[in-house]
């Protein structure tokens, strides 16, 4: 296994990291217009979101650098 299947990997884990970020917010988003959540959930589902998509972004940019 060598330099190229771990950067395979990683740039694999940015991706999925950056598809769940933005699926969180999504349902965050939908939750709170439809009454499902309440302000307190959203803010902590929004921050969740946050943070993932950043770790997500962060990685893969290092990948191309």
């Amino acid at each position: 296994m060598g330099i190229g299947f771990k950067l395979l990997n990683r740039a694999n884990r940015a991706q999925l990291l950056l598809i769940i970020g933005t699926g969180i917010f999504a349902v965050g988003a939908l939750g709170f217009i439809a009454g499902y959540l309440s302000q307190g959930q959203t803010s902590m589902l929004g921050a969740v979101s946050l943070i993932l998509t950043g770790v997500g972004s962060s990685v893969k940019r290092m990948k191309y650098q």
